[in-house]
């Protein structure tokens, strides 16, 4: 599906590229790494994000975009379901790039590949079989998109082939040591007000740790849901945690839900639970309700996991 895809950039001219809202590192560095590709090639594209990325990742090299244009083919990447797109509706011929997995596709033409750590080491392949130089700019984006999604090379799906990446791309002029401090070394003050609170509010069951935010705390300390970007990572290194649960109202009626886990599968089947998806050990949902009086229903259904895992 790759080589189809290929195809597919080659024969057309003018493309979108549309990421998930709540962009993270994946979804932002494949979406700007495909972008410069395209760019490239001498296409026309332009970049729509369904909310803004958030300010701690705007660091790397952004692409040229042409907005004004109407688009042949649209590119869905990262996106693991359309409700992820937040009201946009694609304009051209549809393609999906994901490495989520999922239980059906949204795409005329859609390559899902859940062996791959994400989707910016899925651009990178589609890249390199585009023959199109892997520039610093590139190299930088593609590698702050693996780097986020392996929690810096520390989850499972940092593979031999993942590292084997990040050496090629580190060559071709990402500066591994920059990325990661960007990344990792540059909380604000409000991000630990944001973790004591969440700490204020643990909820333990077994092996399993829970924590909310409520829609108004934002408010009260001045703070952006960017602040708290990255938390559920920091919840996740707990010692003796199977399971993590951040719940964090988006709304005062509805939550969204990141939960990890150490056990094959256990944070997908949570999620599935509360209509999420996502990956075996990192998913997520979406649903009407209040953080508070739901942190104990998915702590509930977790344990069913857990003890299985």
């Amino acid at each position: 599906m790759k080589n189809r895809i290929a195809e597919i950039i080659h024969q057309h001219d003018r493309f979108e590229i549309i990421t998930h809202e709540g962009p993270d590192e994946d979804a932002v560095g494949s979406s700007r790494a495909l972008a410069h590709a395209l760019n490239a090639l001498g296409k026309s594209v332009r970049l729509i994000y369904p909310t803004p990325i958030p300010e701690p990742l705007l660091f790397t090299a952004e692409p040229r975009q042409k907005k004004g244009m109407t688009p042949e083919i649209s590119i869905l990447l990262d996106v693991s379901d359309v409700k992820l797109l937040g009201g946009v509706n694609p304009q051209g011929k549809v393609v999906v790039i994901d490495h989520h997995r999922t239980n059906g596709t949204h795409g005329e033409v859609s390559w899902i590949d859940s062996q791959k750590s994400s989707a910016s080491e899925m651009v990178y392949d589609l890249i390199r079989e585009l023959a199109v130089e892997i520039t610093p700019a590139i190299a930088s984006n593609i590698y702050m998109g693996i780097f986020g999604d392996t929690g810096g090379f520390i989850h499972a799906n940092t593979s031999p082939r993942v590292f084997k990446a990040a050496y090629e791309l580190t060559l071709a002029g990402a500066d591994a040591s920059q990325i990661a401090y960007r990344l990792k070394r540059t909380r604000s003050v409000k991000y630990y007000h944001i973790l004591c609170l969440i700490m204020d509010r643990l909820v333990q069951s077994g092996r399993i740790y829970g924590s909310y935010l409520r829609y108004q705390d934002f408010g009260a300390i001045r703070a952006t849901p960017d602040d708290a970007s990255g938390i559920v990572e920091e919840l996740a290194s707990l010692s003796g945690a199977e399971m993590v649960v951040l719940l964090r109202e988006l709304n005062p009626d509805t939550v969204h839900g990141s939960i990890r886990s150490k056990g094959s599968d256990a944070a997908l089947k949570t999620a599935r639970a509360f209509g999420g998806g996502g990956h075996g050990m990192a998913a997520g949902f979406t649903q009407k309700g209040r953080a508070d009086e739901l942190i104990e229903q998915v702590i509930e259904e977790g344990m069913k996991w857990v003890s299985k895992a």
